[in-house]
């Protein structure tokens, strides 16, 4: 059974992932949130945190946030905390890890739909999105054939960093619209294309950008 270690593990995505894949995969959870945590005390800007892990077949990595805002509102010490949480957590990882990872093992990494289609308000999440759409690209080069990376791009979807956008129905109609396939992507919608992922299906997969987003980066609506 292939050992797949969860970053990040107490979001929505990763619990549904984990409920109805179980019985495939070895996960291995880690999580600020102690509840949902193999291991204590996780903190993914410390890698004096880390457990050590000595076989892994794959690593889906979920922390993130969501700071809309325009861009002369934004402060400089929050671009410092959106770039930590997205990008420097993602980097302790990886760096960590690699040395962990057996042959034909898949790293799954998340963008955003706003790293690819121009939106206001999204100046910090599309930059730090961006770069790590970029940085699984030059990955998959790198650490071909022995480990595959690829991103998903999600637009708005049920997540607990959503609730915000989706507070009642109005306000998920309102959203849906903006999606040619008239709604918001559900848990399962990414979870299932994280399974795919890190599944043998996908062997011959790497260096790609997943658009999981109701058709918002490409259709017009």
């Amino acid at each position: 059974m292939r050992n797949i270690l969860l970053v990040g593990a107490s979001s929505k995505v990763a619990i549904d992932l984990i409920e109805k894949y179980r019985a495939d995969y070895n996960f291995i959870s880690l999580s600020r949130n102690h509840t949902f945590s193999d291991f204590k005390d996780f903190d993914p800007l410390d890698i004096l945190t880390f457990p050590k892990i000595e076989s892994l077949d794959g690593i889906v990595y979920f922390p993130g946030n969501i700071n809309l805002k325009p861009f002369k509102r934004i402060k400089i010490e929050e671009f410092h905390n959106d770039y930590n949480i997205n990008v420097v957590g993602l980097l302790n990882i990886l760096k960590f890890y690699e040395r962990s990872l057996n042959n034909n093992s898949s790293i799954v990494m998340f963008s955003s739909v706003a790293a690819k289609v121009g939106m206001p308000f999204h100046a910090s999440i599309a930059m730090f999105k961006s770069a790590i759409t970029s940085l699984s690209r030059t990955l998959a080069a790198e650490w071909s054939p022995k480990i595959r990376l690829n991103t998903i791009s999600p637009s708005l979807f049920n997540s607990t960093m959503s609730q915000k956008f989706l507070k009642d129905e109005s306000m998920i109609e309102r959203m849906s619209d903006k999606h040619p396939l008239n709604r918001v992507g559900s848990v399962s919608d990414i979870s299932s294309m994280i399974n795919f992922l890190i599944s043998e299906q996908s062997s011959w997969i790497t260096g790609q950008d997943f658009s999981v987003d109701g058709g918002m980066s490409t259709l017009v609506k």
